[in-house]
């Protein structure tokens, strides 16, 4: 399984790759804005996006949904953020699958991921 992580914070693409790395068959991607990510997806096509929401640029996770999903509208996404459940929200309407807050637990993780 091929896992698109986006984020801006190095110890955030750490975390997610130290939690990912822990299962077999799973190749893991980086990308470390809204723009590598997208491209990065079509050249390499991930089952999965694991994505921030705010990045540097200004130009963040949700611009990368709204183009995932264009290109592909079963883009299986993941918003991992720091911010609040409620807000989180937004990005389910948006069309990501799941949203989890930071910071990540494996369980949560691997619970998206499988279903």
């Amino acid at each position: 399984m091929k896992v698109l992580i986006v984020d801006d914070e190095i110890f955030a693409l750490r975390t997610l790759e130290r939690l990912l790395s822990e299962e077999e068959d799973v190749e893991i991607i980086q990308a470390k804005d809204s723009y590598e990510a997208l491209t990065m997806y079509e050249e390499m096509h991930p089952d999965i996006v694991i994505t921030d929401i705010l990045m540097k640029g200004g130009i963040g996770g949700e611009w990368l949904i709204e183009k995932l999903l264009s290109f592909d509208s079963q883009a299986k996404i993941i918003v991992c953020s720091g911010r609040q459940k409620s807000e989180l929200m937004k990005y389910k309407l948006m069309g990501a699958k799941y949203c989890i807050q930071k910071p990540v637990r494996y369980q949560e993780l691997w619970d998206c991921i499988d279903s």
